[in-house]
């Protein structure tokens, strides 16, 4: 089953470039990033985040300054592939794209540059790397890339060069085996638009009893339990994170249109 609806949760361009390049969106969680590291035999940095822990191991929350290739060091491979605390806040708290630890730190440092602008509040707004439009170009150097997007950064972009272009299909392939939903943005009569696609029945419904059951045993562990008076509450937030993303995709296309 397929869903379109505005791209406007994932990218603040109107037309960016991400859309004319290979690319595939999906949760973003360890099981998304370790299949990432696999298909790419890539050891995953966080371009432009300091990586936490030094040669000795040395942990530092505030580093200010690291080079890209220290995420390459096993302590902090070990916080990536975790999905550990510490790449969910950079997630979270920072604009950031994930990439080859190994690439070379000065062609990012050339072409991934993001440009900010003043809104007519007087914001400013710098978009994420999901709106480079320099993604064709840097792709065809890098190979990939996998960039958070989505108001709470929960999605993962993932785009390729041409050339590694069947990357997407494996990735597409794993994303159905696994239950989870996996969709694509393009342009609709000028219009940008997210295709989200559902993983067959039989491996969605096992997926979604997956999900279920770890909820359920978490309201257990903490509250005790959960009985049939919960649906009513599960409605209600549900009714809210509609809105609110409603709410954010309208602000995002206000701002395109500035």
């Amino acid at each position: 089953m397929e869903t379109t609806s505005s791209a406007g949760l994932f990218f603040s361009s109107a037309q960016p470039a991400a859309v004319g390049l290979p690319h595939l969106i999906t949760a973003l969680d360890a099981e998304l990033i370790g299949k990432v590291a696999h298909l790419t035999k890539a050891k995953i940095g966080l371009w432009n985040v300091p990586a936490p822990f030094d040669e000795q191991d040395v942990f530092e929350r505030a580093r200010e300054a690291a080079p890209l290739s220290a995420w390459m060091l096993p302590a902090n491979q070990a916080e990536i592939l975790s999905f550990g605390a510490q790449v969910q806040e950079a997630i979270f708290g920072t604009k950031l794209m994930m990439v080859d630890a190994d690439f070379d730190e000065a062609t990012l440092a050339r072409i991934a540059v993001t440009t900010g602008k003043r809104l007519e509040t007087g914001a400013y707004v710098t978009p994420g790397f999901q709106d480079l439009p320099q993604l064709a170009e840097l792709l065809e150097l890098c190979g990939w890339t996998l960039i958070p997007v989505g108001p709470e950064r929960s999605k993962g972009l993932f785009l390729t060069g041409r050339a590694r272009a069947d990357w997407i299909v494996k990735l597409e392939e794993w994303c159905e085996r696994e239950g989870r939903n996996q969709g694509r943005a393009r342009l609709e009569n000028g219009r940008l638009v997210y295709v989200e696609r559902s993983a067959p029945e039989k491996y969605r419904s096992n997926a979604v009893a997956h999900c279920i059951d770890g909820f359920l045993g978490d309201m257990e562990m903490y509250f005790g339990g959960a009985d049939e008076s919960i649906l009513d509450a599960v409605g209600e937030r549900i009714r809210a994170r509609r809105q609110l993303q409603e709410s954010i995709a309208r602000s995002k296309q206000d701002q395109t249109q500035v």
